[in-house]
């Protein structure tokens, strides 16, 4: 998450764009993809959103090391022989 200025607050999570303003120490307004979706509790949607960038980054983690996992079986089945004779 970025902080901008005093009392705003920017992240993406999943694509969206999710803003944060604001309004005083216990509220805030809350935008995603630049449409505002109503008033929140800032220290509760700052947690929240905090939480969903680590998932992400799980995900995003858990995404590579899937496509290597099917990128190395791939060269395996690639070069393997395979013999015409049953067992």
């Amino acid at each position: 998450m970025i902080r901008l200025g005093e009392n705003t607050f920017v992240s993406y999570i999943l694509g969206k764009r999710i803003k944060v303003i604001a309004i005083n120490q216990r509220l805030a307004r809350l935008y995603i993809n630049d449409e505002y979706k109503g008033k929140c509790e800032l220290s509760l949607i700052l947690k929240k959103i905090n939480s969903f960038e680590k998932k992400e980054q799980d995900i995003r983690g858990m995404m590579r090391d899937e496509q290597k996992l099917y990128s190395d079986l791939g060269e395996i089945i690639k070069n393997q022989k395979i013999s015409p004779y049953l067992e």
